[in-house]
């Protein structure tokens, strides 16, 4: 082999290899520029758990491990802020008026009923009343809601007599200022002025039975012991009880009945109350200490809220309860909230 031929050959030996070089370096280029787009693209390192670890081997903290650090998704989020916006109770605002409104309030001869417009909505007894008693006469008038409450009593106190009726009449009911007025001048109302008989409330009314026995045809009604048991299941008392004449400034009468409101009127008879104490054992009850009752199933708080010398007065009432507020007509509003 001459000289020419040996450099020809190593010279070719040269030019092969570097192509070698230039291709393992080619490679390893493209290998380092593909991994980097990799992390680029994917936003994770070296240190985070890779996503093929099983579930199981993951596990939530419990207890005092749960992190004090907000866990909220889209939807919770929703959530959450409207339970932060709405408080477990609020306010109502009333004005003077309305603390002399409603099935509590107190009329006698300390307190005066004013007739405040919407309190009631007297309707005659006779063309509103069901066939399980009768009306005295034809203009005697009770509010509507009391007419509606005592033809279910008067229903369920027949059923109770296995009867399809009673002897039972009303005689007495809604006074105007201007008949209390007649009546108290003529001697028929001798107790009370204008304006400060319970009548006025268009809750009160007089029950008698009718008696062909007397010589007047009907005698004072005197409750049986079905009726005293469950007439406070329908929300009414006895308005007048025997022993109870200091408090109601009125003689007992066993026939005068008022409507008061179902938990009321159970509470009330059941511990002899008459309603003038009753009002004031509610008046020791705010909305954070109320009076609990039990009546009909249900479970109710009763408590009481004192009407502002000027301006409105705000009432708390929860928000997410059943309740009704009533004046009381001595001093204040009386809440009833059903918890059940």
């Amino acid at each position: 082999m001459t000289k020419g031929d040996k450099r020809r050959g190593r010279k070719k030996y040269r030019v092969r290899y570097d192509r070698l070089v230039v291709l393992v370096l080619l490679i390893i280029s493209i290998a380092v520029i593909v991994s980097s787009c990799v992390k680029k693209f994917s936003g994770k390192d070296d240190t985070e758990i890779s996503s093929d670890v099983p579930s199981a081997a993951v596990t939530e903290p419990t207890g005092s491990e749960i992190s004090t650090e907000p866990q909220v998704t889209a939807e919770s989020t929703e959530t959450t802020t409207e339970e932060a916006s709405v408080p477990s109770s609020s306010s109502v605002e009333y004005d003077k008026t309305a603390s002399q409104m409603g099935s509590l309030v107190l009329v006698n001869g300390e307190y005066e009923y004013t007739f405040p417009e919407g309190d009631i909505d007297p309707v005659t007894i006779v063309g509103n009343r069901n066939d399980f008693y009768q009306a005295g006469d034809y203009v005697t008038k009770l509010d509507k809601n009391v007419i509606t409450q005592l033809n279910a009593l008067m229903e369920a106190y027949a059923a109770s007599l296995d009867s399809e009726t009673t002897d039972i009449f009303i005689q007495d009911g809604y006074r105007t200022f201007e008949e209390q007025e007649e009546r108290h001048r003529n001697g028929k109302s001798k107790t009370f002025d204008a304006g400060h008989t319970d009548y006025h409330t268009g809750r009160t009314f007089d029950m008698f039975r009718y008696d062909s026995q007397s010589g007047t045809g009907y005698s004072y009604f005197e409750a049986d012991d079905w009726f005293k048991e469950n007439s406070g299941k329908y929300g009414f008392i006895l308005r007048y009880p025997e022993g109870k004449e200091t408090a109601t400034g009125e003689n007992p009468r066993t026939y005068t009945y008022r409507y008061v409101g179902v938990p009321h009127a159970s509470y009330i008879n059941s511990h002899q109350l008459c309603l003038e104490e009753y009002i004031t054992e509610v008046k020791g009850h705010t909305n954070e200490k109320p009076l609990e009752i039990s009546a009909d199933g249900h479970t109710y708080n009763v408590y009481y809220v004192p009407v502002e010398a000027e301006g409105k007065t705000a009432v708390p009432v929860p928000n997410d309860k059943e309740y009704t507020v009533s004046g009381c007509n001595a001093g204040g509003f009386i809440v009833t909230v059903t918890l059940n």
